[in-house]
């Protein structure tokens, strides 16, 4: 039950950074370079993110428009 629990609170935290935060960096950078990079900074950082791995992380960042 705890797993699961967990597993959908992080699930919710990072569709609530998409929504707020990628946003935010992409208004805010110089390009979507930069965007991505402030934006992975935070996924780095984050367990909700960190969870997923490494390459996870990667591959969804490598994704965002």
């Amino acid at each position: 039950m705890i797993r699961w629990l967990t597993s959908w609170w992080h699930a919710r935290q990072r569709d609530i950074d998409l929504k707020i935060l990628w946003p935010t960096c992409k208004r805010e950078a110089d390009d979507l370079d930069h965007a991505k990079m402030a934006f992975a900074y935070h996924a780095f950082h984050d367990h909700a993110w960190l969870c997923l791995g490494h390459d996870e992380i990667k591959r969804r960042i490598d994704n965002l428009q």
